[in-house]
């Protein structure tokens, strides 16, 4: 799914001087983000295109100013984010800013929102960028939540406290496994159902209305190593995973999970203490995590087991209205 598919509104746009086109992985989206501290890479987001659904409704843009590309922004035209919003980006050089080309951005991203019959698109800044916090703003985008970023150095951890998190959990009943290494189907989708049911209770998911393909899933995930599951009496309560982090040389927590029944019980920590512990051993040095401030039992997991906290960014949304109709 390399090429963007067929646009819900009419482009290329033209608004004096800025152009918005369709975009695609054939352009130098390193370039286009030069300087975004959000921009995990152009290989990052080709894996993440490829493990798309066929047919998932999505759109890759280019703006240009005096016919020269200067930003780059995508859409996914599903309720993937909170309130059932589209899934968003919008990066502007520094350099062309204030020249109008956001704005133009935005405004076709919401056309396409509207086309695509969802209330809202959603967007992410980061905390230290204040000028796209401020521009954000003016284009009728509000906060709606911040993530705080954390990280793990793997070669000071406190091994002793990491252990006795997981001795904790098995005298509570709990059996720490991997992923088995022949990991089949059954074995891939079982973790994947967790993941789903324990999702919907994240504040990163509240009012989502569409739950993570199983393709995308597993694109996140290459090998059976990077999750690791918790058991009570032969049913599987919970799970932790990490995905590469290539433009770091380090990891990225993908989601920490834990059935109702099993929280309360240090279980979360467990995990996190028994992959951190895992990885290093596998040659890994750093573990980069996201929560939002409101998720308090994992930051206060991420907290005991010795994560630094780095700035992190801000969810904003824009609400579009609907066609009559609609």
């Amino acid at each position: 799914m390399a090429k963007t598919t067929a646009p819900p509104i009419p482009l290329p746009r033209q608004r004096g001087a800025v152009t918005v086109r369709p975009g695609g992985l054939h352009e130098d989206l390193d370039a286009l983000h030069e300087g975004d501290p959000l921009w995990w890479g152009k290989d990052f987001v080709a894996d993440r295109v490829r493990s798309m659904p066929p047919g998932t409704p999505h759109l890759m843009l280019v703006g240009e100013l005096d016919g020269e590309p200067v930003a780059d922004a995508y859409l996914i035209g599903k309720g993937i984010a909170q309130n059932g919003y589209a899934g968003a980006g919008i990066y502007v050089l520094p350099r062309a800013r204030r020249r109008g080309v956001g704005r133009a951005i935005a405004d076709v991203l919401a056309e396409a929102t509207v086309a695509y019959g969802l209330p809202g698109v959603a967007d992410s800044v980061h905390a230290l960028d204040e000028e796209s916090l401020a521009a954000a703003g003016r284009l009728g985008y509000q906060v709606v939540g911040h993530h705080r970023e954390s990280v793990l150095d793997l070669d000071t951890l406190d091994e002793a406290a990491a252990t006795s998190s997981v001795a904790r959990a098995e005298q509570a009943g709990f059996a720490l496994s991997p992923l088995r290494d022949d990991a089949d189907e059954a074995a891939w989708r079982e973790v994947y159902d967790l993941t789903i049911e324990t999702w919907r209770d994240a504040p990163d998911a509240e009012g989502s209305d569409e739950e993570l393909p199983y393709s995308v899933f597993r694109g996140f995930l290459p090998e059976p190593s990077y999750v690791l599951m918790a058991w009570r009496d032969g049913r599987l309560v919970g799970m932790t995973a990490v995905m590469d982090r290539a433009k770091d040389e380090a990891l990225n927590t993908f989601f920490t999970g834990v059935r109702r029944e099993a929280r309360g019980s240090g279980l979360s920590t467990a995990l996190k203490a028994q992959h951190a512990l895992t990885m290093r051993a596998r040659g890994h040095h750093r573990i980069f995590t996201q929560n939002m401030d409101q998720n308090a039992p994992i930051l206060a997991a991420n907290e005991r087991l010795g994560f630094s906290v780095v700035p992190g960014y801000y969810a904003v949304g824009r609400a579009v209205a609907q066609r009559d109709g609609a």
